[in-house]
């Protein structure tokens, strides 16, 4: 009895086997093999669908992953998918990849290119075998200074434009003075888009009055008492100096009377005397424009300037660009010259 019922159970078994139409496959160590992944892509499969990937690849790289001695430095294998390395090989610098190293802080560390790669350096170490040096022309020096042994200037023009921006750029931002600029009339200033605002920066100051608007440009002594500038400059019709001008006494009166204007004796320029007068011919061409930056700069910092003389820069300025030394008074400072 008990033999039939186990043949009866084991029937059933069979039965229900064949019905569910079940199969499997069994992988070594228990790992299902790529056959059965693809009966199994056939059985969940549909139209217009791809098979699953086959495994048998990233099967065998975990293997010889898991088998590699740790021990052995990897060598370079240039069949490898991934680039490989030997860490004892010894380095070499390949065209294209080597790049200049700048000096402090410029560009937050970023590489060079072109011109500006040959005007910057940097000392590495201060117990470097050897120093490299870099001998900067006058004509090619922008704001990176200018070496004693470079070549002459190509021009006035030029020597003075990188002599101005060197000095004045060797001041930090709190050491450069506000300028309060006057037109020929009195009380009137001027905007950030005029000639008179390039000329305060190229000088190395700052302007007061850059953030007025060019319709709002007359002000009072109390704005500018508020503004307290430390360099004024005040601006004259022809008349009083340019061309021609053989007296600087108009130009005095005009000096004096700015120093009793109401509150303005409590002013810093006022009190360091640091008032300048220009002729209103020195906004009309590049090179008196550049003469007035320089005045504007020694006004403002006058030890800078003290081996620069004014009166030569404006006859050297004007000869190169004019052929000839315009006779006149173009400027007043109290002092009768800088």
């Amino acid at each position: 009895m008990k033999r039939k019922k186990t043949v009866y159970i084991a029937l059933l078994l069979m039965l229900c086997l064949t019905v569910s139409g079940c199969r499997t496959r069994t992988g070594i160590s228990g790992q299902t093999g790529p056959d059965d992944l693809n009966d199994r892509a056939e059985s969940f499969s549909v139209p217009g669908s791809g098979s699953l990937p086959d495994a048998e690849t990233d099967s065998e790289t975990d293997e010889q992953e898991k088998n590699d001695d740790s021990g052995e430095r990897t060598k370079e294998n240039p069949e490898a998918s991934r680039k490989e390395y030997d860490e004892t090989r010894p380095a070499e610098i390949l065209p294209g990849t080597d790049r200049t190293v700048h000096g402090e802080g410029e560009g937050n560390g970023l590489s060079a290119s072109g011109k500006e790669t040959g005007r910057t350096a940097a000392k590495l170490s201060e117990e470097a075998e050897r120093t490299a040096t870099q001998t900067v022309a006058a004509e090619e020096a922008e704001q990176a200074g200018v070496s004693e042994d470079a070549a002459a200037a190509d021009s006035a023009m030029k020597y003075y434009e990188v002599l101005l921006q060197d000095r004045m750029g060797s001041l930090f931002e709190c050491q450069r003075q506000n300028v309060y600029w006057e037109t020929k009339q009195d009380h009137v200033t001027v905007f950030r888009d005029s000639v008179e605002h390039e000329l305060i920066l190229g000088a190395g100051a700052y302007d007061v009055s850059a953030r007025l608007l060019e319709a709002n440009l007359r002000v009072d002594d109390g704005w500018i008492g508020r503004k307290n500038p430390g360099v004024i400059v005040k601006v004259t019709d022809r008349s009083v100096l340019g061309t021609g001008a053989a007296s600087d006494e108009p130009a005095k009166t005009i000096y004096a009377g700015l120093f009793t204007r109401d509150g303005w004796d409590t002013l810093d320029a006022v009190r360091n005397r640091r008032v300048l007068l220009l002729s209103e011919e020195l906004l009309e061409a590049p090179h008196l424009r550049l003469a007035a930056m320089l005045m504007i700069a020694k006004t403002a910092s006058p030890d800078l300037f003290t081996d620069v003389s004014i009166d030569h820069a404006l006859e050297m300025l004007a000869e190169e660009a004019a052929g000839s030394v315009p006779a006149g008074i173009f400027y007043y400072n109290g002092q009768g010259g800088f």
